[in-house]
């Protein structure tokens, strides 16, 4: 099975269009019972990832152990790979640090994946989160623009949430990719967003496909009933996938990857032995059209039950 390659933007660089997100190769995440997989079997993933055909690995700084356990699997130097990092994640819980606090925040995020990445620059950095405001004021911009003149950082991009953000990013032609959710449950940056995207030739990184497992049946039926119009929507695309003859994660990841605007589309795993069934799914193609106008109907407008920041503890 090939996996197809889409380019990333403007960035020059050509990725595959499943890539892995390891979150959950460095600290607790998803639904319900959480656990962290061993270095080793962190290794293992990211070696089959890359074996399987997937050159696009997705991490953070704010990711625990993830960035450190990359730059131990040596895939960094493997030709062709190429490796996403973020950086400023505490502007998410809303701090606006301005100047050298604001400087010395990414920069020291930088330092630090560099180092534990082991390697003298970032292919892709991404910033973790900003508002509106804080795009639009530049300041970040500066500093980052600064970093790739230094040869520590190759192309830059942002990571969202909501619509205003990504909107007022591709607004700066600066960011030459975004990271934001999509999935059957939530299409609400498909309107305006994906569609800018394209027009500016910015690289879309889909995170979220399976929404954070709620688009797995095992972890949805752990989803507290306060999410019961969510639990009741994943439940009926079920029931089309099974009309299909596939799985719920592979539904919904051909509809992610059936969006022209996606050039990479997240999954993530604990367990290397999952990512083939991903790799099957990516390389059956696209869903046809009258199944992604049932699909688009599933759709959840309510960031109440597509957005995990406003969930209940799960």
């Amino acid at each position: 099975m090939t996996i197809q390659m889409k380019k990333l933007g403007s960035t020059g660089l050509e990725v595959s269009v499943l890539g892995l997100g390891t979150v959950e190769l460095g600290l607790e995440y998803g639904i319900g019972k959480k656990e962290v997989p061993s270095e080793q079997v962190a290794i293992t993933i990211l070696k089959t990832a890359v074996d399987s055909g997937i050159t696009y690995i997705d991490t953070a700084r704010g990711y625990g152990l993830s960035e450190e356990r990359i730059g131990k699997s040596g895939i960094v130097k493997m030709p062709g790979i190429v490796i996403g990092t973020k950086c400023g994640m505490p502007l998410e819980k809303g701090i606006d640090p301005h100047g050298d606090e604001l400087k010395q925040l990414i920069v020291g995020d930088v330092e630090e994946s560099l180092r534990k990445l082991q390697t003298d620059s970032l292919q892709l950095l991404q910033l973790h989160y900003a508002t509106p405001e804080q795009i639009e004021r530049g300041e970040i911009a500066d500093i980052l623009r600064e970093l790739v003149s230094t040869g520590k950082v190759q192309h830059v991009g942002i990571s969202t949430r909501g619509e205003e953000a990504p909107l007022a990013a591709i607004k700066t032609n600066f960011f030459k990719t975004l990271q934001l959710a999509h999935s059957i449950m939530d299409q609400r940056m498909v309107a305006q967003v994906m569609t800018e995207a394209m027009k500016n030739d910015v690289g879309v990184i889909n995170r979220s496909v399976l929404l954070k497992g709620s688009l797995t049946p095992t972890r949805r039926e752990q989803l507290p009933e306060q999410l019961s119009v969510l639990k009741e929507n994943s439940r009926q695309a079920e029931k089309i996938a099974t009309e299909l003859g596939m799985d719920l994660p592979t539904l919904a990841m051909r509809f992610v990857i059936s969006n022209p605007a996606v050039s990479t589309a997240l999954m993530g795993t604990t367990k290397p032995e999952r990512i083939a069934g991903m790799v099957s799914a990516v390389s059956a193609g696209p869903l046809p059209d009258d199944v992604l106008v049932r699909l688009r109907e599933l759709a959840i407008e309510d960031p109440m039950q597509v957005d995990p920041a406003k969930w209940p503890a799960v």
